[in-house]
């Protein structure tokens, strides 16, 4: 039995059963492991070392809490398939497919700094951002999104994020329904961006991070980031549930910008309370991965999870120490506007990136007026 946390990854789970909920986690963390033994007599030192162990069982109700497992690391492939293994551990064996729990959710798990070494962990982060951008520590980004989200030309982005730039903001991203459709290429749309970005950056000294978005398969995933880059980009957008996971760590590994870990679809793991994939555990795999940044949303926002807990809860993850690993920057998004900018800013804080898309677009007094307002009320709260 694994017997050494340092040597396994421990696994966090809420389960509801209308059995005994120790049994059951027994039953979970065995079948995840070896599948127990089928030998004649006692299992040899090697099985037995391979086979994972409960390590907790806090009952809330009847058949209902929290368990905590430990997958002994021995079984994993750390140097070639890390993520690999993590993923087949905890989520995609028969973890959640089990008859034996009405439901299962994956809560949060750990990993030893051992472990934690096989995974590139954000390249940049607020720190760097705040160094490419010239910025006071301290200081938020403000930025956007381009909206709307299709039916635009690269001359109709262009000329949006040309009145931005010139407005001050700092940092731009595609939306995600913004692929490379006919109608508005990648390249084309890139180069135009970039034209726009310079032109704007002559007129203000300000320099804005530009992350097109180059989700597609992982045949093509490398070739998107070169053309954006080739075509002036300074940072990539990717949403790793469609694309993958690990598309944020052959980015991360293979281009030295920073990466947006579009994290659109998450709710589809884990939106029923006690069910599935804890959106905690989605942002730590996008940290591991080398994501840069990660919503964590907006309080008076338009998307569920936006309570203060919530939000709390996935700051923490972004931003606690792990070691050899940089903290991941929190986005704020998703409804923000000047109206509930200050909100949100005391609430989590000034290292953030404060993106507003329709919250500027739509303002009715006009873009740069909305612009204004974001970095006026921003810098009154960090000069608190």
């Amino acid at each position: 039995m694994a017997s050494d946390t340092h040597d396994s990854m421990i696994a966090t789970y809420y389960l509801e059963t209308d059995g005994d909920l120790a049994q059951v986690a027994r039953d979970v963390i065995t079948l995840e492991t070896t599948g127990g033994w089928d030998g004649s007599g006692d299992p040899p030192p090697l099985f037995a070392a391979c086979t994972g162990e409960v390590i907790s069982v806090e009952e809330a109700s009847p058949g209902c809490g929290t368990v905590q497992v430990a997958f002994p690391l021995l079984n994993f492939n750390l140097e070639e398939s890390a993520f690999a293994s993590l993923w087949l551990s905890m989520v995609g064996g028969g973890t959640h497919a089990l008859l034996a729990y009405r439901k299962s959710r994956l809560v949060d798990f750990t990993l030893p700094a051992s472990a934690l070494a096989y995974f590139p962990g954000p390249q940049f982060g607020m720190e760097d951002t705040r160094r490419l951008l010239d910025l006071a520590p301290g200081t938020p980004v403000i930025g956007t999104i381009v909206k709307p989200t299709c039916g635009l030309t690269a001359d109709d982005v262009a000329d949006l994020v040309y009145r931005m730039a010139a407005g001050g903001v700092r940092f731009i991203k595609d939306d995600e329904k913004m692929l490379s459709p006919a109608y508005c290429p990648l390249r084309e749309r890139v180069e135009k961006v970039c034209a726009a970005l310079r032109r704007a950056e002559d007129e203000t000294g300000q320099r804005v991070l530009y992350a097109p978005h180059i989700t597609t398969g992982p045949q093509r995933l490398e070739r998107y980031a070169e053309i954006a880059l080739e075509a002036g980009a300074n940072a990539l957008m990717v949403n790793f549930l469609a694309a993958g996971f690990q598309s944020l760590e052959v980015l991360a590994r293979n281009f030295d910008v920073p990466i947006y870990a579009h994290c659109g679809g998450k709710e589809a793991f884990g939106r029923e309370r006690g069910q599935g994939v804890a959106p905690e555990v989605v942002a730590k795999f996008a940290r591991l991965l080398g994501g840069d940044y990660f919503r964590t949303g907006v309080l008076g926002g338009y998307l569920v999870g936006g309570t203060t807990e919530e939000l709390h809860s996935l700051t923490a993850v972004l931003t606690e120490d792990l070691p050899g690993l940089r903290p991941m920057a929190p986005v704020l998004s998703g409804g923000l506007k000047p109206d509930n900018l200050a909100h949100n800013l005391q609430a989590f804080g000034c290292d953030v990136l404060a993106l507003a898309g329709t919250g500027l677009t739509r303002h009715p007094q006009g873009i740069a007026f909305a612009v204004a307002e974001m970095l006026r009320i921003a810098a009154e709260v960090a000069n608190k």
